[in-house]
């Protein structure tokens, strides 16, 4: 198995929490469009400190395949071309086998 983790800081606006939440909103709903997606959660951050991020997504896959086949996807390329890069400032990821 496969866990794919992904932290972004969203840039400073007055509308950061309502950017989160489209993120939140568009990355889960991509569990019934990809069907290599075991399971797929992403949380908002209440931690205010400065080494907080704002966004935390993971994400299960069967195999490294599978991972690609997401990341490839037209759906997921989609979110994060309008939902995600436009917004964030930072990212981290983190993928290891389990």
């Amino acid at each position: 198995m496969i866990r794919h983790i992904v932290i972004w800081r969203i840039a400073d606006s007055e509308n950061a929490a309502e950017k989160a939440a489209a993120i939140k909103e568009n990355l889960e709903a991509l569990k019934v469009k990809i069907d290599e997606i075991v399971d797929i959660e992403v949380g908002l951050n209440f931690n205010e400190t400065e080494s907080a991020s704002d966004v935390a997504l993971v994400s299960t896959f069967k195999t490294k395949e599978d991972l690609e086949i997401y990341q490839n996807h037209p759906d997921h390329k989609a979110v994060g071309a309008n939902y995600v890069r436009p917004f964030v400032k930072e990212r981290r990821v983190v993928d290891y086998e389990f």
